[in-house]
C-alpha cells in the first residue's frame, strides 16, 4: 500500500513555466535569466556571510564565460572538464561549456591525480576548469597523460609563477568573452542554434565500483526528457531552495541542485563543506532535500543524541510521539487501525514536539525528501515518516540521466524505489536484471563501443541491478556483479543483508563475504562517533581497535548479526565476523564519492581478516 506522511498531505506549489517543446537546457536557463533577473539564484559563503547571486549575474557570467571559451578556440563538440568542489562557478562553468556547444566533463574533486588523468585523458579534454590549488596540483601531475589539454581556467586565484600560456583565471576568461561578444555579438546564438537534440551535452563518468570509470554520453534530448518527465509528476517553482553538498560530478546531485534549480527558478545554496552541512542546512531551510542513506543515518543519530540530553519528561514525550507515528505508518502499510484518541495525540505532539525536531534539523520547510544512490533500510525510512519527514526512495543510474523510478509524493511505498517515470519503461529479465528503455537512456559510453554494446541490447539498457516489480513498484534485490555463489552452488544477493546490518547504530558499513566459500561471513566497520557516544566513558578516547573489543560493542554487533540471521535461510546465515580496524572512507579508496562500498577493494585490503574467518 502506498502511504503519505502521517502528519500532512503533499504540499502544492506554484509551478515554474515548462520547458518549451524542442528547447534545450541552454534555452531553459536563459529563459529563467530573463524571467527572474532580479531574483536570487545562488548563495554561497564569502568571508563568513551568505552572498547572493541573482539570475542576471548568473546569466552574465555564463554568457561571458561561454564566449571566452569560444575565444580561446573551443569548437562545438570539444570536451571541457570541471574539477572543483560545489560552488557557484561550478554551475557557471557547466552551463557555459554547454552554451558554447561543447561537452562538459566533470571529474570527482575527491579523486586522485590518476583518476583525473583517466577522465580528462580518456575524454580528450581541451580546457579544464579547476577549483583550487589542490585540484590544480592533480591536473599538473596528470598533464603528461593529457595531450589534448590546452588551457586551465582557475576558479580561484592561481599560484604565482604559473605558465601564462596554460593558465587563465575565471575573470580572465570572462574578460575575453566580453571582448569576443563585442566583436561577434551573435556567436552564442549561432552556437545554440547549432545544437541538435542528439548531440552530447555532457560526459558523466561512473564512480567505478565495478571497474574503471566509463563516460556515459548524456545528450541534450536525455536532459530535456528527464526534465519533462520529472516535472509532470513533481511540481517545482521559484520558491524552492536546494542545498548543494554532495559531489556535482555525480548525476544525482547535478540533477537535483543544479538542473532542478534551473527548472524551478529557485535558489541553490552551497554548503561550505560536508562538516558544515548541519549548520548550513539551518540557514538554507531547503524545500527539496536529497541525501544518500549515510547522511540520513547521521540525521537520525543526531536527533536521538539530542533527545537523550533532554529531561526525562521530554524523552518520554518523544518516545510516545515516535511510537504513535510508527503506528500510523504501519496503518498506512496495511497494519492495525490507530484509535482516534491516539491519532489526535499524535497530531498534537507533531505540531509541537515534531515541529521543534524538524526545525532543529533545518528541515521544517521541506516538502520533498529524497534518498538515492545506495540502498536505505526500510525501518529508517519508516522512522523519518513517523516524525513528519516522508523520505521517498528514488532509483536510477548515470546511464539514464539519474532517475528511472521514484516514489511520488502521496504514493510512497516504503521498501521500494517507486514507479517508473512517465515515458520510461522498466521490465525484469529472466535472470532478474532490471532493464530500462526510454528517452532518458544515454547514447552509450564515450569511445567504448564494447561496453556500449553490453549496456544497450535489443533497445533495452541493462542496469546491472537485480529487482522485482510488485504492483508497478520496483524493489531492488542487489547487483548482478555482487551476487555471491557459495561452494555449494547457492546464489545469494548480499545487498539486503548489508543494508540490514548497517541499520544498527554501531555499524557504519558491512561487507558480506562468501563467494566460492562454504558459508557466509561479514566484515564490519564501526561508526566510531556512534559507538563513542554510546560508551560515554570512552568518548573522544581510544582507537577503533580499542572500541571493537568493548563488551557492549561486541554484544551490539552480535545482536545485529543474529537479527539478520533470524530472517534468512540456513544457507544465508552469517557464521563469523570481524570488525575492521577503521571506518571505510572515500580518501582511503574503499568508498565511492557517494559513499557506496567498493567491494573488491575492501576484500583485497582486508584479505587477512577474511582468511582468518575461513582458517578452520
Amino acid at each position: 500500500m502506498a502511504i503519505q506522511s502521517p502528519h500532512r498531505p503533499p504540499t502544492t506549489v506554484e509551478a515554474a513555466p515548462p520547458l518549451e517543446v524542442g528547447g534545450t537546457l541552454v534555452d531553459l536557463f536563459f529563459d529563467r535569466v530573463s524571467r527572474w533577473s532580479d531574483r536570487t539564484a545562488l548563495r554561497h559563503v564569502v568571508d563568513g556571510t551568505w552572498r547572493e547571486i541573482t539570475w542576471r549575474e548568473y546569466g552574465d557570467a555564463v554568457r561571458e564565460a561561454a564566449a571566452g571559451l569560444v575565444a580561446v578556440g573551443v569548437q562545438p563538440g570539444d570536451r571541457v572538464g570541471i574539477l572543483a568542489g560545489n560552488q557557484p562557478r561550478w554551475h557557471m562553468a557547466d552551463i557555459a561549456a554547454i552554451t558554447a556547444g561543447a561537452v562538459s566533463v566533470p571529474a570527482y574533486p575527491t579523486g586522485a591525480a590518476s583518476q583525473v588523468a583517466h577522465v580528462f585523458g580518456h575524454s580528450g579534454t581541451r580546457v579544464a576548469f579547476v577549483g583550487d590549488r589542490d585540484q590544480l596540483a592533480k591536473v599538473l601531475l596528470a598533464r603528461p597523460r593529457l595531450p589534448a589539454l590546452e588551457r586551465v581556467v582557475m576558479l580561484t586565484d592561481p599560484p604565482d609563477g604559473m605558465d601564462d600560456e596554460l593558465m587563465l583565471t575565471f575573470d580572465d576568461l570572462r574578460s575575453l568573452g566580453r571582448q569576443h561578444l563585442a566583436e561577434h555579438p551573435d556567436v552564442l546564438r549561432e552556437r545554440s542554434r547549432g545544437i541538435e537534440a542528439d548531440d552530447v551535452a555532457t560526459l558523466v563518468y561512473t564512480s567505478g565500483t565495478t571497474g574503471p570509470p566509463k563516460g556515459a554520453m548524456i545528450t541534450h534530448a536525455n536532459i530535456t526528457a528527464t526534465i519533462e518527465s520529472l516535472t509532470s509528476i513533481v511540481s517545482v517553482g521559484p520558491d524552492e531552495r536546494f542545498l548543494s553538498f554532495l559531489p556535482l560530478s555525480h548525476v544525482a546531485e547535478r540533477v537535483v541542485s543544479h538542473i532542478a534549480q534551473i527548472v524551478s527558478g529557485g535558489e541553490t545554496w552551497f554548503a561550505r563543506s560536508l562538516a558544515t552541512v548541519p549548520a548550513d542546512i539551518q540557514d538554507c531551510r531547503p524545500t527539496i532535500f536529497f541525501a544518500v542513506p549515510r547522511v540520513w543515518e547521521k540525521f537520525e543519530q543526531g536527533v536521538r543524541a539530542g533527545v537523550a540530553q533532554q529531561p526525562a519528561p521530554v524523552q518520554r514525550l518523544f518516545e510516545r510521539y515516535e511510537s504513535l507515528g510508527l503506528a500510523l505508518v504501519a496503518e498506512r502499510e496495511g497494519g492495525p487501525r490507530v484509535r482516534l484518541v491516539d491519532r489526535l495525540a499524535y497530531h498534537a505532539l507533531d505540531r509541537t514536539l515534531g515541529a521543534r525536531v524538524r526545525r532543529q534539523m533545518g528541515l521544517d520547510r521541506g516538502r520533498i525528501f529524497v534518498s538515492a544512490a545506495a540502498p536505505i533500510h526500510a525501518d529508517l525510512v519508516r522512522w523519518f515518516h513517523a516524525i513528519g519527514i516522508p523520505i521517498a526512495e528514488v532509483y536510477g543510474q548515470t546511464e539514464d540521466c539519474g532517475p528511472t523510478t521514484m516514489n511520488r509524493p502521496g504514493r510512497i511505498r516504503i521498501g521500494t524505489v517507486g514507479e517508473p517515470l512517465p515515458g520510461v519503461e522498466v521490465r525484469i529479465a529472466e535472470d532478474g536484471e532490471i532493464l530500462v528503455r526510454g528517452p532518458n537512456v544515454c547514447a552509450g559510453y564515450w569511445d567504448d563501443p564494447a561496453s556500449t554494446a553490453e549496456l544497450i541490447r535489443d533497445g533495452w539498457m541493462h542496469s546491472g541491478d537485480l529487482g522485482v516489480l510488485e504492483d508497478g513498484y520496483l524493489r531492488i534485490v542487489g547487483r548482478k556483479k555482487d551476487l555471491l555463489v557459495t561452494s555449494t552452488g547457492k546464489n545469494i544477493a548480499p545487498q539486503d543483508m548489508e543494508t540490514a546490518l548497517q541499520n544498527h547504530p554501531f555499524i557504519s558499513q558491512a561487507v558480506i563475504v562468501g563467494d566460492g566459500r562454504k558459508y557466509l561471513t561479514a566484515l564490519i566497520a564501526l561508526d566510531d562517533s556512534a559507538v563513542a557516544s554510546q560508551l560515554q566513558a570512552t568518548k573522544g578516547h581510544g582507537s577503533t581497535e580499542d572500541l571493537a573489543t568493548h563488551p557492549v560493542v561486541q554484544q551490539g554487533v552480535a545482536e545485529a548479526i543474529a537479527a539478520v540471521n533470524a530472517e534468512r535461510s540456513r544457507a544465508e546465515q552469517i557464521k563469523d565476523w570481524r570488525i575492521l580496524p577503521r571506518e571505510l572512507t572515500v580518501a582511503g579508496g574503499e568508498l565511492t564519492p557517494t559513499l557506496k562500498v567498493k567491494r573488491d577493494v575492501v576484500l583485497r585490503r582486508f584479505a587477512h581478516l577474511v582468511d582468518e574467518m575461513y582458517a578452520g
